[in-house]
């Protein structure tokens, strides 16, 4: 009686052993996997980075090009809606 009580014993904690093996292998490969789209994520921000630094320079004329465009287009917009208000009345 003994000795089946120490085979189920040892045939349960074995099955509990394998599942907790299963189990971490699986989170291993998952964490493999999660690394590997990092690593190809980290890769293209990179890429981006590069390919877009030539631009800060140009960013503040940009800026200031369109900053000398906003009171003429608002000059626009207030025009084009006396146009629409006189064309409504007729």
């Amino acid at each position: 009686m003994i000795t089946l009580l120490t085979i189920v014993t040892l045939v349960l904690a074995l099955a509990i052993v394998a599942a907790v093996a299963w189990h971490l292998i699986g989170i291993y490969v998952a964490l493999k996997r999660a690394g590997n789209h990092l690593e190809a994520l980290a890769g293209g921000l990179t890429a981006i980075r590069d390919h877009t630094l030539p631009l800060n320079g140009k960013m503040d004329a940009i800026n200031a090009g369109l900053a000398a465009l906003l009171p003429p287009l608002g000059g626009t917009a207030t025009s084009l809606g006396n146009i629409a208000a006189a064309l409504k009345r007729g």
